[in-house]
């Protein structure tokens, strides 16, 4: 009888933890402008990203940064980085120079987690067939590589199965004990 009892305080823990929601919330980036990857005819006056959550200021330290870099690995931006919930933006410094730009960022996700990463694009020079960047550029979606991985999809129920296959073997090994001894 007191094997039921601990075999059912098991799985309840098991679906307990399974069900408490998880404190994951690394920032992921969800836009851009530009867009990653995009061919511009001209530099835009500024650089913008945005994540999947609010992004956390830790007292009066400058804990979000956006940087933006030349092909030749110049800074070009204004180090003027300025947090709006979720969206980080970065002024440019008027530059005539075209070839590959990096847009690097460091900031601090939700759960306290620094998190850096970067995308490139490209400023081609003046061709009337692209278009040029302006303020009201909508942000084009972009698919973050982070997160997507099997381990970070399916931790969760990794260990609930790992769990539910050793509570079963406590269980299935118990009764058998018991029957032995009777």
């Amino acid at each position: 009888m007191r094997l039921r009892r601990e075999f059912a305080l098991v799985v309840f823990l098991i679906f307990f933890w399974i069900s408490t929601p998880s404190a994951q919330a690394h920032a992921e980036l969800v836009t851009s402008n530009p867009p990653v990857g995009a061919h511009l005819s001209a530099l835009p006056s500024q650089v913008a990203v945005t994540f999947d959550g609010n992004l956390l200021i830790l007292g009066g330290a400058k804990t979000n940064v956006l940087t933006v870099s030349d092909s030749h690995g110049n800074e070009i931006d204004a180090k003027n980085s300025r947090l709006s919930g979720a969206t980080l933006t970065v002024d440019l410094n008027p530059v005539s120079s075209t070839g590959e730009f990096v847009v690097s960022w460091r900031v601090v996700s939700g759960d306290g987690h620094p998190e850096q990463s970067s995308y490139r694009f490209t400023v081609i020079g003046s061709q009337s067939d692209v278009p040029t960047p302006s303020a009201t550029t909508s942000p084009t979606p972009i698919v973050s590589p982070h997160g997507q991985d099997f381990w970070t999809r399916y931790r969760t129920r990794l260990f609930l199965l790992l769990g539910l296959v050793i509570a079963i073997g406590i269980w299935v090994g118990a009764e058998r004990a018991r029957r032995k001894s009777e």
